[in-house]
């Protein structure tokens, strides 16, 4: 893909190469500056959803043009999404956290891959599958579950697992006194998801034993 953007844009690209997203005035240039990024299209299907523009380098995630209920809940969830990048700051494998502009507007970098859902069996090795274990262990450990770990969420490439979209992650300290409880249930719901991977790639692994309301529900299913 060609790169595009003004200079402010390229400057940050140029410096985040050699200073790890570390220089601050790089950063305030980028956030200042007018992103001109491809549209994804899945974002136009549902007027309720935000707009997703993204080139090679980055991603933006914008509320600004929806009704006002979803944008009040975009804006909410971008808060959520940037909380839990800054406290994951520094893992690799999760996007990096860039600025928000604007209360509608989350700004992060993007990162490569492919889903497993696009992957056949055989596709994916278990090295990157320990990988992918490894990365939700340190997002655990940084006290931040995500909490809706499907397929679409993880991304593949090569031999090296990406986690995205953060916006339902559950941050330690939300809620002091249902704190421990709500983190557990959130870091069982991301075991549970990673079961389901190996159990579909591998036909092997153990499932965690989840929450109460969590069996009632699949057993009335």
């Amino acid at each position: 893909m060609a790169t595009t953007g003004t200079k402010d844009q390229l400057i940050f690209r140029d410096r985040v190469r050699v200073d790890g997203y570390n220089d601050l005035e790089a950063l305030e240039g980028f956030n200042r500056a007018p992103l001109h990024g491809i549209l994804a299209p899945y974002s136009q299907r549902n007027p309720w959803k935000g707009k997703i523009r993204l080139n090679h380098v980055w991603v933006e995630k914008d509320y600004g043009d929806t009704p006002f209920l979803s944008r009040f809940y975009g804006e909410i969830s971008l808060h959520r999404e940037a909380v839990a990048l800054k406290r994951l700051r520094g893992i690799e494998g999760v996007p990096v956290h860039l600025g928000r502009p604007k209360s509608h507007l989350l700004r992060m970098t993007r990162v490569p891959g492919i889903p497993p859902d696009k992957l056949k069996r055989g596709e994916l090795s278990e090295s990157c599958f320990h990988r992918l274990q490894t990365l939700v262990q340190q997002i655990h450990s940084r006290g931040v579950a995500h909490g809706d770990l499907h397929m679409r969420n993880v991304l593949i490439h090569g031999d090296k697992p990406s986690i995205v979209d953060f916006s339902t992650a559950y941050v330690r300290g939300r809620l002091p006194l249902l704190d421990k409880n709500f983190f557990r249930i959130f870091q069982l719901l991301d075991l549970e998801r990673l079961y389901k991977i190996e159990k579909h790639f591998f036909e092997t692994g153990t499932p965690p034993k989840m929450f109460y309301l969590y069996r009632l529900v699949k057993r009335i299913q």
